[in-house]
């Protein structure tokens, strides 16, 4: 009984303990509410606490060095702060966006510090720039950047010294293998481009009369089925194709002769050709003279057939020795 008495009585001191710390918790934030209420209401202003100051090392601002500069605000509970710039002077530079850090929280006010990171890139006397500061209660503080001095980087005697005596001559072998190097390509270069040359030139062969003609009434034909070209004009063309291989092969004047002059070359012998392809040739040339000049229509068997017995005209003359090559494998 006197144990569970005692227990009762610390869990009753534990509920007072955390009333009254839920108590004091309550009383805190209303008066921080009312604080914050008053202060916002009272019109209150931002203050500067310090102005502007430069934090370098124990050298100072080097040359080419980045350096701080830094400036701390109080901002009374309500205002916030909304935009911080910088404008260096001549001889310096921003290397960051300007910030605002928070630095304490204070019983009606709030700690601020303005960081501008700078750099200078000018030695000597660097004059000040502006600092500007805009706040949530629409007001702006403009304050000085203090100027301040730019001093050279400092340069060791002893690394000069190391410098001195170093042989710029000695860079010299390396450029000069360099040309030579790139000469050597070029001339690979060069020589591998001359021998694709030559075995390309070597493996290109004029093509004989005999194949020009069959891979032009091959051609002829595709367009006459493709419908690119009309039958009376297929008929022509037919025509010069058989004459210029007719000239070719056999060295007769077949393109600069009309057909009865060239059939009449034909009957006294001109071109070993046999008598069924000399009666092909005037049968042939006859027909298309007639559908040329007589204007007769040419149908799609006529130009087939004609086609046809051409391309066997020029298999069938060509020599025999070119016939044994082919034969061979």
């Amino acid at each position: 009984m006197m144990k569970k008495m005692k227990n009762l009585k610390f869990f009753k001191l534990f509920l007072w303990l955390c009333s009254a710390v839920i108590l004091a918790a309550l009383i805190f934030c209303g008066a921080a509410g009312i604080k914050w209420y008053r202060v916002s209401k009272s019109g209150e202003q931002v203050t500067i606490v310090s102005a502007p100051a430069i934090r370098a090392g124990e050298d100072g601002v080097q040359l080419g060095e980045k350096f701080a500069v830094t400036a701390e605000f109080r901002l009374p509970w309500g205002v916030n702060p909304s935009l911080l710039t910088a404008e260096p002077a001549d001889g310096s530079q921003l290397c960051a966006e300007p910030k605002f850090i928070l630095k304490n929280i204070c019983w009606g006010y709030t700690l601020w510090s303005g960081d501008v990171e700078l750099q200078s890139y000018a030695e000597g006397e660097i004059r000040d720039g502006r600092m500007n500061a805009s706040f949530s209660n629409n007001q702006n503080l403009s304050m000085k950047i203090p100027a301040f001095k730019s001093n050279p980087v400092p340069v060791d005697s002893s690394d000069l010294a190391v410098a001195s005596r170093i042989d710029r001559k000695a860079s010299v072998p390396y450029l000069l293998y360099t040309v030579i190097a790139l000469a050597v390509l070029a001339v690979i270069a060069l020589a591998v481009f001359l021998i694709r040359k030559h075995r390309r030139a070597l493996n290109m062969r004029a093509l004989t009369p005999w194949e020009l003609a069959v891979n032009a009434i091959h051609l002829l034909i595709g367009r006459v089925r493709g419908g690119n070209v009309p039958l009376e004009t297929s008929v022509a063309e037919l025509t010069d194709i058989v004459r210029e291989y007719m000239e070719r092969r056999f060295h007769l004047r077949a393109g600069r002769q009309t057909t009865a002059e060239f059939l009449g070359d034909l009957e006294r012998g001109g071109g070993s050709i046999s008598e069924s392809q000399r009666d092909f040739l005037k049968e042939f040339l006859s027909a298309a003279d007639m559908v040329k000049f007589a204007r007769l229509p040419a149908d799609r068997a006529l130009f087939e057939n004609a086609a046809e017995k051409a391309e066997r005209l020029v298999t069938e003359t060509i020599p025999a020795e070119e016939n044994k090559k082919e034969q061979k494998p």
